[in-house]
């Protein structure tokens, strides 16, 4: 393992043996030394060449090597007090920038293209790990690949992650290709510039990975932007504590049944220290802070329900499945039953074709082999049955109806006269001027007249499985909804009796 220097406009010997004698470009070091070899650049090292450069890493998967910016007045070999992150690596005009092997580089800018190209920054087969580094793609011609996690079908051998580590684009129509293993994570202001992407991330079908962004501060997309692509690719998506635009759009729904799924934990625009949101081809899972359950499910802070809306695309062969629910279960080899609750703008109660859950808990008293008991019908050519109706209240956090007031299709409002009731606007109008009588003996399912406006009492529905488990533990329930078009409010508690 050797120390390598590397510093533009070096006028030595060009052996990288010390900073006199500095290879004066990235590339050619790389190009001359091996494995292992760690390979420090000069903080004013500002190398530009107006021809494609490719940086082949010398490193493999057993000997990495690793590339520092570093203070080339400093200590020799350099320590960490002598880290910088002002290295510049540019390639101008219609020239890519490529990376490929095995590195670990920190502090370096690499700058691709110039005037009207669209060139890329692009990651061949290897692993990567940059660490307070930029990507920025100059040209001012769209790409949809301006940086590309894996490039010419290499990306199943390729990983890529962004430590602190920033992005810019040219132009609008600019994206990240997702292609092989991505993880970004503790980056303040990832996206830097005045010229933001209209849509963050793209995918290539039928180009599958995990794709993972973790404490990565993506707030400068805002109203108009797009986070997620619909996808077509079996690519999972996680956004774990990151900061979001207060109007961005986090995700699409893919278009295709193995495309997806975009899952997002605790990423918010606010301030709130809980979200769970899911997006599928058949549907997506949101949190719903208003049309919660009275004692239901909270974060510790807030009430919460799940807002579980399916698109066309579900039915009861490939419904939508929300994010698991889990609680433990302390007994033993006697039954229990489950119960989940929920509530829907509908005139019936649904039927457990049309959303129903699962459980799967641990039924072997001599494995933690999973068991399932379900709550659907016995097989696609038999009818679904009608859910039990419920009278648990959730009218808590909803406003109160008012007199003279216009209401807009889809407003949900409660009134005094019949508490625990939800009343959803299913025709727009103004209300009357006092309160009509037939919310007070409004039923589940029931329509009032109120003005030139109409309401609906929500339908409380609820669903109870039961299981017999042979070892103490936690079990988990799996929410689905079949029926296509169609909005639910699901509380995220299993009840246990």
């Amino acid at each position: 393992m050797a120390n390598v220097y590397v510093r533009s406009g070096a006028a030595g010997a060009g052996t990288g043996a010390d900073w006199a004698n500095a290879y004066t470009t990235l590339a050619a070091a790389l190009t001359a030394k091996a494995a292992g070899d760690i390979f420090f650049v000069a903080e004013d090292h500002a190398e530009t060449q107006a021809s494609g450069m490719t940086l082949t890493s010398p490193g493999t998967a057993a000997a990495l090597c690793a590339i520092y910016c570093v203070d080339h007045a400093g200590s020799v070999p350099p320590v960490s007090a002598d880290l910088r992150t002002t290295a510049t690596i540019t390639t101008t005009g219609a020239n890519a920038i490529t990376f490929a092997g095995y590195m670990y580089a920190y502090g370096l800018t690499f700058n691709c293209g110039s005037g009207g190209t669209n060139v890329a920054l692009g990651f061949n087969a290897g692993w990567y790990y940059l660490k307070a580094c930029a990507l920025n793609k100059l040209g001012t011609a769209g790409n949809s690949a301006a940086i590309n996690t894996g490039v010419s079908g290499s990306n199943i051998a390729s990983e890529l992650t962004l430590d602190n580590s920033t992005v810019k684009f040219s132009v609008s129509t600019d994206a990240i290709r997702l292609q092989g293993r991505f993880n970004w994570k503790n980056t303040p202001n990832a996206i830097q510039g005045a010229t933001l992407p209209t849509t963050l991330f793209r995918t290539t079908a039928p180009v599958g990975g995990d794709t993972v962004l973790e404490g990565v501060d993506l707030s400068a997309l805002g109203s108009g932007k797009t986070i997620v692509e619909g996808m077509s690719a079996p690519r999972r998506i996680i956004l774990k504590d990151c900061k979001l635009g207060a109007s961005v759009t986090v995700a699409t729904a893919p278009t295709d049944p193995g495309g997806g799924p975009v899952l997002v934990t605790r990423a918010s625009a606010s301030g709130v220290n809980y979200t769970e949101r899911k997006y599928t081809y058949a549907g997506t899972q949101i949190d719903e802070l208003t049309i919660v359950r009275t004692g239901g499910a909270s974060d510790g802070a807030a009430p919460r329900s799940r807002n579980i809306t399916t698109t066309a695309n579900s039915k009861w062969l490939a419904p939508f499945e929300a994010v698991p629910i889990a609680t433990w279960n302390a007994t033993a080899g006697s039954s229990v039953t489950a119960t989940i609750e929920g509530v829907i703008n509908a005139a019936a109660l649904p039927a457990n074709d049309e959303l129903w859950f699962d459980i799967e808990y641990l039924g072997d008293a001599s494995s933690p082999m999973g068991s399932f008991a379900t709550g659907t019908k016995a097989d696609g050519l038999a009818s679904g049955t009608a859910l039990t109706a419920s009278t648990a209240a959730w009218d808590s956090l909803v406003t109160a109806r008012a007199n003279s007031t216009a209401y807009s299709l889809g407003d949900v409002r409660k009134v005094a006269s019949n508490p625990g009731r939800i009343f959803f606007c299913t025709t727009a109008g103004s209300s009357a001027s006092s309160e009509p009588g037939g919310y007070a003996s409004a039923v589940d399912g029931g329509s009032v007249t109120d003005g030139t406006a109409v309401f609906r009492a929500g339908m409380r529905f609820k669903q109870s499985v039961s299981f017999t488990a042979q070892l103490a533990g936690h079990v988990y329930a799996y929410i689905k909804a079949a029926k296509a078009s169609t909005t639910w409010f699901v509380d995220p508690v299993i009840t246990l009796s």
